[in-house]
């Protein structure tokens, strides 16, 4: 009986450790409104880099939107500048997790169209972080009905 006791009360520290911290990782008002124009002006991955380590806790609503609209205004209309997504993406593992997540059905269709259509000419050094970007585009096409 005792141990179970234990196992209670180390159980609702480690939940309430949890819930601390997922309270230390709030977006306050003040950022999620810096984060709302942060997100969506970002026209670099430098710049979306930044403002994904600034404001990436408050990748949510709106802010989540705005993100998705840079990722994939970036892939769709600055491919010649893929290397730089590629160094950071090695460099920053959750970073080439947060592109791929923001390339989605919310996007509009002509931009996934077209990063479908370059990806799939992707220069081969660069094939690994095409072919992701390529299924992520075809997966939100098809979720738009469109693919």
């Amino acid at each position: 009986m005792l141990k179970r006791g234990r196992f209670a009360f180390a159980l609702a520290l480690l939940v309430g450790a949890f819930d601390a911290a997922a309270q230390g990782t709030a977006c306050s008002k003040e950022e999620a409104t810096n984060a709302e124009a942060a997100a969506s002006d970002a026209r670099s991955w430098d710049a979306l880099y930044d403002t994904f380590h600034r404001f990436g806790h408050c990748e949510d609503g709106r802010v989540a939107a705005g993100f998705t609209h840079s990722v994939v205004w970036i892939l769709a209309s600055r491919w010649q500048d893929l290397h730089d997504l590629e160094h950071l993406a090695e460099a920053n593992r959750s970073f080439r997790a947060f592109v791929l997540r923001h390339i989605d059905a919310t996007a509009d269709e002509p931009d996934l169209r077209r990063i479908v259509a370059t990806a799939s000419k992707c220069p081969g050094h660069a094939r690994p972080i095409c072919r992701e970007i390529e299924r992520q585009a075809r997966a939100a096409l098809q979720e738009l009905g469109k693919d």
